[in-house]
């Protein structure tokens, strides 16, 4: 093999390992905007089940958030979340974690959202077609200030 060929061959090797590398990179971070938001429009939402769990028994509670503007609020905080595929299995380090239902106008459960703390959130998409579970990390700062007043 000539000298040439021998850079070309390294050349193109190096170019796959590249966009190899960006691929996955693309494919580890997306946004609660590209998981959720792309699917279901605040009007198709009906309603959000609720349960704040807590790291101290007894003090589970249940809402459920029906009032468009607090539905709106809620989304809001949301939808800057910057996500990263991460582990199922993490403990959140927080009193409290938030098990959400997004119920929508059809009566139909399309996500089921377990927020773990600030740092963590796992998202089941409810789809008929294509269900699909998947935990992420939180990458932005996020606080979630409508979803813990809704609770006061």
């Amino acid at each position: 093999m000539e000298k040439s060929q021998k850079y070309m061959l390294a050349g193109t090797i190096l170019a796959a390992a590249g966009v190899s590398l960006i691929t996955y990179s693309a494919n580890r971070y997306t946004s609660f905007k590209r998981v959720v938001a792309r699917s279901l429009t605040l009007e198709d939402i009906a309603a959000l089940e609720i349960t704040r769990l807590s790291s101290v028994p007894g003090e589970q509670k249940d809402i459920v958030v029906t009032e468009p503007e607090a539905i709106r609020q809620i989304c809001e905080d949301f939808s800057d979340v910057r996500l990263m595929k991460s582990a199922r299995n993490v403990s959140s380090g927080s009193r409290y974690s938030y098990y959400i239902t997004i119920v929508q106008t059809d009566r139909k459960q399309r996500f089921d959202i377990i927020l773990k703390g600030k740092q963590h959130m796992i998202i089941y998409d409810n789809d008929l077609n294509n269900p699909h579970l998947k935990a992420y990390k939180i990458m932005n700062p996020f606080n979630p200030l409508a979803l813990q007043q809704a609770f006061e």
